[in-house]
């Protein structure tokens, strides 16, 4: 039996202790992010005075406005104690060299999730896949169970007032713990959830699973020794890297209802059930949030019904790993058994196309009817040329009766697809670029 672990964590700090000069007082560079839009709420929950600025202006009806972030206008300064940039930021961008020639300290996003875990307890979701949801579903089961856990999630949660809260400091906060460019290293985590460790990230991981594996390692080291690594049941077991304890979760049983779809959700949901455990949830409890959990936002995410053809459902999901598009087209299917799954899918990214190149048209054979978007670039070296067209001989051998197309603009998209589709068709996007956008535009 592990250890309960609320009855352990006595940190009270609050966010006070990391104020400078300046006072109570950052700025947030890059602050349009999930992460850091989390971050924004988590210091303006505490009273701290907030600046943001994004290269994409903020909409007059953002909630964050709304909730005190001071949006900062292109090229303006602003004096604080800290400046936090996101990984897409260098440090050289104006609004961090300003701030810093002004006394603030400066922190990446992950640097600054390091200094939180210095002032109370952390439980860091980790793995390459399922975080956000994780996350999420435990913090929406602590508090259903009446415990103000903390909690940073990189999504809006409709089951969870916003995408974070400081909550009871003397609590654990449940982060997402990112394996990108190394990024949950900062971090010294009390306790971990693993959901699982898989080839990703090529660019920061160009030797494959070896590498990542070697990376998950380090930081299984700086777990506290006191603390403990809950272990998904796709997740291995690498006890003999760490002194926390290594607990392996089992895998659900048959007879409990799960309310997200996906056999990958029943793996997340084993997770989650441990975690709630462990925090002296009882049993109906641990229930209730497994079968009433309603996912996060862009995980298979309903977002609107087209009247033309009659009742096309159209859903987005954040998947753009082949393994997650896979394991969403296999969602999709327990959802909406019977009907035709027609898939937006735009690839993320040239070189992780280029490094799982062979994965991608296997995880795409539940589609009934696919439209190609081509790549969407990020972080991509200017030398490294890849095109979705590479992928449409393997896709037609698979399955030369499907309805195969690909696209360069949005427009060629949607006039293809008031073609293609039918009355009761599942219309899903599947990326993590703008792929997003093109499926909203459609309502």
């Amino acid at each position: 039996m592990s250890r309960t672990l609320a009855a352990t964590h006595t940190t009270t700090t609050s966010l006070d202790a990391l104020a400078g000069p300046a006072g109570c007082s950052l700025v947030l560079v890059g602050a349009g992010g999930c992460g850091m839009r989390g971050l924004a709420r988590l210091f303006l929950e505490a009273g701290w005075t907030v600046y943001g600025q994004d290269a994409r202006p903020f909409a007059e009806d953002d909630p964050l406005l709304a909730a005190g972030l001071r949006a900062l206008p292109p090229g303006e300064p602003a004096q604080a104690s800290w400046v936090v940039r996101s990984a897409a930021v260098p440090e050289g961008e104006t609004h961090v060299q300003a701030a810093i020639a002004s006394g603030a300290r400066s922190a990446l996003y992950a640097e600054m999730l390091g200094e939180l875990s210095k002032l109370r307890p952390v439980l860091a979701v980790a793995g390459s896949h399922g975080k956000t949801t994780c996350s999420a579903w435990i913090a929406y089961g602590l508090r259903e169970a009446g415990i103000e856990i903390g909690w940073l999630v990189g999504a809006e949660v409709p089951q969870l007032p916003a995408s974070s809260r400081w909550g009871d400091p003397s609590l654990p906060l449940v982060v997402e713990s990112c394996e990108y460019a190394r990024s949950f290293h900062h971090l010294h985590p009390t306790d971990v959830a693993l959901t699982n460790i898989d080839a990703e990230h090529p660019d920061t991981y160009p030797g494959g699973l070896p590498e990542v594996e070697e990376a998950f390692a380090t930081f299984f080291a700086q777990v506290s020794p006191q603390g403990q690594i809950f272990a998904g049941p796709e997740a291995g077991n690498f006890a003999g890297t760490t002194k926390a304890r290594w607990l392996s979760c089992a895998e659900l049983r048959s007879d409990v209802k799960v309310g997200l779809a996906g056999a990958h959700n029943r793996q997340n949901g084993a997770l989650v059930a441990a975690i709630l455990q462990a925090h002296g949830l009882e049993e109906a409890q641990i229930l209730h949030a497994l079968a009433t959990f309603g996912g996060a936002a862009r995980r298979l995410e309903t977002i609107g019904t087209l009247e033309s053809p009659a009742g096309v459902t159209l859903v987005s999901d954040y998947a753009h790993h082949p393994v997650e598009v896979a394991a969403t087209l296999q969602a999709a299917q327990e959802q909406w058994p019977g009907r035709r799954i027609v898939v937006l899918f735009q690839p993320h990214q040239a070189q992780r196309f280029h490094a799982y190149r062979e994965l991608f048209a296997p995880s795409l054979d539940r589609a009934d009817a696919l439209l190609l978007l081509e790549i969407y670039r990020a972080r991509d070296p200017e030398e490294l040329r890849a095109s979705v067209e590479e992928l449409v001989p393997e896709l037609q051998a698979r399955n030369p009766e499907r309805p195969l197309a690909t696209v360069r603009e949005f427009a060629e998209g949607r006039t293809l697809l008031g073609s293609w589709l039918q009355e009761d068709d599942v219309l899903l996007a599947l990326g993590a670029g703008d792929v997003d956008a093109f499926l909203r535009e459609l309502r």
